[in-house]
């Protein structure tokens, strides 16, 4: 019979945290205890949410005390992750050809990260691998709040990975091509999963976009616009229930579904695969009324919400009411506690590695002491019995120095080829990125053509691009005219220039109905910032920098916005 494992998961998500007590024996998983506390959904900087999640932990912890060793999960907003395919090298080789390519394909030095990868799949011809990456000042900071609580983190699994290994444990026997979509508060996770591995897109729509969109409409604080999605989702659930924002919740689903068709064309063009078979939503965003219905209908699939307590037991302390009410939070705890259960699919482990190795030198203490016990008693060994030693080792050492001499030649021309083959792959990479990049444009336009048709009565007169040192420069692009900073790149530069700071200079008008000949109302300011922030939620955009607007043109407003390209969606 197999002893009893515990395991104590702490999930950090982008506007909750959640707590999960986990105990299995014989192969039976049983949730012990259960907690779930909202941190708001306004945070400027990581700084803060990293406090916001430390002090809803503590409330936590003064109802049931963490004790011992804990796990995280870390939402996928925090993360950058990957899917590389590389040309098939022997196992012992591919540790350090895959630190070569996360040097190319992360964004930041490696020296500054926290990465980990796995084998999603290996045809003999090239091998497939999910790269993960976070910040390590981020994850450093983390552990050593949760230090100061009196616990200490032994793993930290990203939000996807942990869902994957949930579902897995969940529907242990599925054929069939699965989306999980987790719809979160701050970002979702497309989990896409098949026969031949998994396939993961995180995407910046959810649950707080809707909450924005309330904001503005309301002219509310992000605090209280967010108690009014609820309330709202509260009232849809009964009968006769308000429709005051569901044009902003119809616009919500329209985009959802737009990203989940891109997503699953990613999958197919990525896997291989023919379609999907079914979607499992889950997540506090799937709880926004009428979007398995909405999913159904415009993917043409059988959409249903996922349920990760169906393969659990409960234990005393949980209400079984409570649990199947945030059952949509209990899944990344499930899938992180499986790794101390011994039941995963994946080993993802973002721990610092100081961290790490403090936690392994704390684990082979006792070793360490025996062995030094062991030195120190060979020192009291007969001294004629050294002196046996030292004659008999003496010849095998010249012996073993004639041996090697061809080896260290070898050694020394095998260097030399992995440098040369280090240099191809550098180009190889740099081909790679410029297709990537040029791929990313056709959706780039694709997506502002959208937003603007969206807003009406607007267009752009000029965009530039700016890279990094240089006077613009016209192109032509898609039919459109538009300016960039800088010479064309260069493709022995690629590696370099392509990774230089992207930003996009967007000139352009917004026509005044109402007051064609008089200066541009507020309405048509407030138009206008809708266009910047319906642009904020693209993809490709990661921040506004500088606006100005002109109101010289009667019945016109002329603006004049620098936007962050995101370095996740390289241009």
């Amino acid at each position: 019979m197999s002893s009893q494992r515990f395991a104590q998961v702490v999930d950090c998500g982008g506007t909750h945290v959640s707590v999960g007590f986990f105990s299995a024996k014989d192969g039976n998983v049983t949730l012990d205890g259960f907690f779930t506390e909202s941190i708001g959904c306004d945070f400027s900087n990581e700084e803060e949410w990293i406090t916001a999640v430390v002090q809803a932990t503590e409330v936590v912890h003064l109802q049931k005390k963490l004790r011992g060793r804990i796990s995280l999960v870390v939402p996928g907003h925090l993360l950058l992750m990957k899917f590389l395919k590389i040309p098939h090298v022997a196992k012992s080789k591919r540790d350090q050809i895959v630190r070569f390519e996360a040097q190319q394909n992360i964004p930041f030095p490696l020296n500054e990260v926290v990465w980990d990868y796995e084998v999603v799949a290996d045809d003999g011809t090239e091998f497939e691998v999910a790269l993960v990456a976070v910040k390590l000042d981020i994850i450093d900071r983390l552990c050593s709040e949760f230090t100061h609580l009196g616990v200490e983190v032994q793993l930290v699994e990203p939000s996807c990975m942990a869902q994957y290994n949930a579902f897995h444990y969940s529907h242990p026997e599925t054929d069939e091509n699965i989306l999980v979509a987790n719809i979160g508060g701050k970002s979702s996770n497309l989990l896409f999963i098949s026969e031949g591995g998994f396939f993961v897109r995180n995407i910046s729509l959810a649950g707080n976009s809707l909450t924005h969109a309330i904001a503005e409409e309301t002219g509310q604080s992000l605090a209280d616009a967010e108690a009014a999605k609820w309330e709202f989702i509260a009232a849809a659930y009964e009968e006769g229930g308000e429709e005051r924002f569901q044009g902003h919740v119809d616009s919500f689903l329209k985009r959802l579904a737009m990203e989940t068709t891109r997503s699953v064309v990613n999958f197919r063009r990525q896997s291989g695969e023919e379609k999907i078979d079914r979607i499992f939503l889950t997540g506090g965003g799937a709880l926004i009324p009428g979007i398995s219905e909405y999913l159904s209908e415009k993917l043409k699939l059988p959409v249903e919400y996922y349920s990760p307590i169906e393969g659990i037991s409960l234990g005393s302390d949980v209400d079984p009411e409570l649990a199947e009410g945030y059952q949509h939070n209990i899944g990344e705890l499930l899938g992180c506690a499986l790794r101390d259960i011994g039941e995963s699919k994946t080993h993802f482990n973002l721990l610092p590695p100081l961290i790490a190795r403090q936690m392994r030198f704390r684990e082979k203490k006792p070793m360490l002491m025996t062995t030094a016990v062991v030195l120190v008693a060979s020192a009291f060994l007969p001294i004629f019995g050294m002196n046996y030693i030292a004659f008999v080792y003496e010849d095998n050492i010249e012996e073993l120095d004639a041996r090697l001499m061809p080896l260290q030649n070898l050694h020394s021309q095998y260097e030399e080829i992995t440098n040369e083959v280090e240099g191809v792959r550098n180009r190889i990479a740099a081909l790679q990125g410029l297709g990537e990049s040029r791929g990313n444009w056709i959706d780039f336009f694709q997506d502002i053509q959208q937003r603007l048709t969206e807003v009406e009565d607007v267009w752009l007169e000029r965009m530039e691009i700016v890279r990094s040192n240089g006077a613009p420069q016209e192109r032509r692009a898609g039919g459109g005219l538009f300016r960039q900073e800088g010479p064309e790149p260069d493709v022995e530069e690629l590696d370099e220039n392509e990774r230089a700071p992207v930003r996009l200079r967007f000139v352009g008008r917004m026509l005044d109905r109402e007051n064609p000949l008089e200066t541009a109302s507020q309405d048509t300011r407030v138009r206008v910032r809708a266009l910047f922030n319906s642009m904020l939620r693209s993809e490709f955009i990661s921040r506004i920098e500088n606006e100005e607007f002109d109101v010289g043109t009667p019945g016109i407003l002329r603006f004049d916005v620098m936007m962050a390209v995101d370095p996740e969606r390289p241009l």
